[in-house]
């Protein structure tokens, strides 16, 4: 198996496999209305905001990588990663063995720090936004293949809309205008 593997899933979603230290990650990068989104789907990943970013960035320099990116014109600056990357400074293996490690407690109180609520609902809010937009794509192109609302597949897939739409519902609400009370701090 390469090192790096790709598979366009549709003209707004890809999907990668990338070998990193012997582990092979899966990614799916993915066009919102923002631009574009990496997006791990392995646990280690999403748990490890470090690792994570050594991963990225390892991918990011990986030059089948590059090419694809350019197959498909799409710029470095237009991709995001659902994991925020950017408060990651020093890699693991860089840090001096003598400093303290980071407990999960500590990420999240620095989280907690760096947001507030309305920034962390309104996050959530594009995630599920992206995930309502592929779906729909999905139904379309379904819809397209003479597949229709008597197909059990397709009722399926509007179900997974309809979801994703009611929890956006009740998700945005939570930013109305009873939310902070005049109150604009962090949680």
């Amino acid at each position: 198996m390469d090192a790096f593997q790709y598979e366009l899933t549709s003209e707004t979603a890809i999907n990668l496999k990338y070998e990193y230290g012997g582990e092979y990650f899966t990614f799916s990068l993915y066009r919102d209305d923002r631009g574009w989104v990496i997006h791990p789907f392995d646990g280690m990943l999403l748990g490890n905001q470090a690792m994570c970013a050594l991963v990225v960035q390892e991918l990011f320099k990986h030059k089948p990588f590059q090419v694809m990116l350019a197959k498909e014109s799409i710029l470095f600056s237009d991709i995001r990663s659902t994991v925020n990357l950017e408060n990651v400074s020093t890699p693991i293996a860089a840090r001096n063995e003598r400093e303290s490690h980071d407990s999960p407690a500590d990420d999240m109180m620095e989280f907690v720090e760096q947001h507030t609520v309305e920034e962390v609902i309104d996050y959530e809010c594009g995630l599920i936004g992206s995930r309502i937009s592929f779906y729909k794509e999905i139904l379309q192109r379904m819809f397209m293949d003479n597949l229709g609302p008597s197909d059990p597949e397709f009722q399926k897939v509007q179900d997974i809309v309809r979801i994703y739409e009611h929890s956006l519902e009740k998700l945005s609400s939570l930013n109305g205008p009873n939310l902070d009370a005049g109150r604009r701090g962090r949680f």
